[in-house]
């Protein structure tokens, strides 16, 4: 009997991500884009001409249903594996900014404002400069991907410095 937990290692995920990559751009000479995939699904609500632009692909295009397959995929997998356990806490977070809701939430919008306003800036978010960058050869993606990592590294140890571990 097969245990109902399946864990991966952490490179599976990316080989996984960097061959749906490939074979999106060779099969349909399109590139990965999450970013664009969530702009196609604001297409559903939103009446801007911006979000009905043809490279988005449509309210149902292929962009929008891969988002819609990222967030139904790990619902899923969290039921599947008996780890479903919606709830506001998060952790570290938590530990670094408190248990306020409020305060959660204004620090989490002003987050994703910068995240909107930089993948404006560097024409694409962090999976898309490094996956659909990358994949079409582009060495400021490269060089972008190299800098996410670093900042990352920065940002992990600047949160263990300030004493959230």
């Amino acid at each position: 009997m097969l245990d109902r937990a399946l864990v991966w290692d952490f490179w599976w995920g990316g080989l996984g991500i960097a061959a749906v990559a490939f074979v999106v751009l060779i099969i349909g000479g399109k590139y990965l884009s999450v970013t664009r995939g969530y702009a196609s699904l604001c297409s559903l609500v939103s009446r801007k001409e911006y979000f009905k632009r043809p490279d988005l692909g449509g309210k149902f295009g292929f962009r929008s249903m891969f988002v819609i397959g990222i967030i139904l995929g790990g619902f899923i997998s969290a039921i599947y594996n008996n780890a479903f356990q919606p709830g506001f806490s998060l952790g570290t977070f938590d530990q670094l900014f408190g248990d306020n809701l409020g305060v959660k939430a204004g620090i989490l919008l002003f987050g994703g404002l910068l995240w909107g306003y930089g993948s404006r800036m560097a024409k694409g978010c962090t999976s898309g400069n490094s996956i659909s960058g990358i994949a079409q050869g582009s060495l400021a993606s490269v060089v972008a991907t190299c800098c996410f990592l670093i900042g990352g590294v920065i940002v992990t140890y600047a949160i263990r410095m300030l004493g959230a571990q």
